[in-house]
């Protein structure tokens, strides 16, 4: 029992770091790479530290550095990830304290920032659309964030009574984020509708985590991550080729870009829980554990599903499909290949064997972290 309570962590840590690296391997970023080894450290210090105070203080360490990483490209990014990092400091504060309800809320209202939920998304929308290595980057240290909200404040009967709105209110910014995907004008624009509608889904799922479903919380963000991730990387790599997508016509690129286009759908259908994918299982838990709670929150998250899906479809179909357009850029590169593979390699083994990290996260994530002055991490 010790060895799988202890691999919990270190699983969550894996899939960090590949959000991590990605989108250096892929060459997307040049800036200085001495962040990464900090941003590893502090995420692993997060996720292994044995009480709240010192988690969440881990995690104010890896979002100031997402802002500085940001500041150049767009201030309204890093301003809104430097207000986060101050959210977790005062989750650090209220934890220490003992004041779990303050606590619960400070730490829901940063996940809810982080992950994009409307209409909190301004920074994210600002990241997905000038900063998406450092959006793809963040998005490593938001699964930290979820695991130590999990274990240090979503046990105790402050979180289990605010539980049922925060579920409601996920599900209702999933729909409202699939809806922008519906109207959206640009490749970023769905991008950003996409991180958006997944941001309400991770928010209805710490909501009701409390149910006794903890390692589907971890699973639906850590899912929604890496097609998160994925994708912003395939967009990323087809804009340095052809500029800005805009949807005014058909975009015939299918042709010129045969595994690209490949990558991109795969992503897409992926973030829109198609079975054999590890979003299809975050789904499903998600929605049997809302269903008790609120049938009619189910239902809205069913159509969201469903109203993204739809958005996909046609952003696939306007970009990549029609008449073939010449482009001389090349396909993507051995690097670019690398990432894609090894993230969609994920989601299936995560789909497939979701147990791999269920199982694990509900041994350690379901034991009760004693939010003491004392400063151990013992059980109540």
């Amino acid at each position: 029992m010790a060895a799988m309570i202890w691999s919990a962590p270190w699983e969550s840590l894996f899939f960090c770091l590949v959000l991590l690296a990605a989108p250096v391997v892929a060459a997307a970023w040049q800036s200085a790479r001495w962040t990464l080894g900090v941003l590893a450290v502090a995420i692993t210090a997060a996720l292994f530290a044995p009480y709240g105070p010192l988690a969440y203080l881990a995690v104010a360490v890896t979002v100031v550095l997402h802002g500085l990483d940001a500041w150049r490209s767009t201030r309204t990014g890093a301003v809104t990830l430097f207000a986060v990092a101050l959210l977790s400091v005062g989750v650090a504060v209220a934890l220490h304290f003992g004041q779990l309800t303050a606590a619960f809320v400070l730490s829901t209202l940063a996940v809810a920032i982080r992950s994009g939920v409307w209409p909190l998304h301004v920074g994210v929308a600002s990241l997905c659309e000038r900063a998406p290595v450092v959006q793809t980057q963040q998005l490593a240290s938001l699964v930290a964030l979820v695991f130590v909200h999990l274990r240090f404040v979503d046990h105790h009967p402050e979180a289990l009574a605010l539980a049922p709105m925060v579920a409601r209110l996920g599900a209702f910014t999933a729909f409202l984020g699939a809806l922008l995907a519906t109207v959206q004008s640009d490749l970023r624009g769905f991008y950003r509708a996409t991180t958006s509608m997944h941001g309400g889904l991770i928010l209805a799922a710490i909501g009701v985590a409390s149910r006794d479903n903890f390692a589907a919380a971890l699973l639906v963000t850590v899912a929604g991550s890496l097609a998160l991730g994925g994708l912003g990387i395939m967009i990323t790599s087809l804009e340095q080729r052809v500029g800005p997508v805009r949807f005014t016509k058909l975009g015939g690129l299918a042709r010129s870009f045969p595994r690209l286009t490949a990558a991109f759908a795969l992503f897409g259908v992926a973030g829109v829980a198609m079975p054999g994918t590890a979003g299809f299982i975050a789904d499903d838990l998600l929605l049997h554990t809302l269903w008790r709670d609120s049938p009619g929150s189910t239902v809205i998250v069913i159509l969201s599903s469903a109203l993204l899906a739809v958005s996909t479809l046609v952003t696939y179909s306007t970009v990549f499909l029609g008449k073939a357009v010449p482009v001389l850029a090349p396909d993507l590169t051995a690097r670019e290949r690398v990432v894609a593979v090894v993230l969609l390699a994920l989601l299936v083994v995560l789909g497939v064997a979701p147990g791999w990290l269920l199982a694990p996260a509900d041994a350690f994530l379901s034991v009760v972290t004693v939010p003491a002055l004392s400063g151990g991490g013992g059980l109540r």
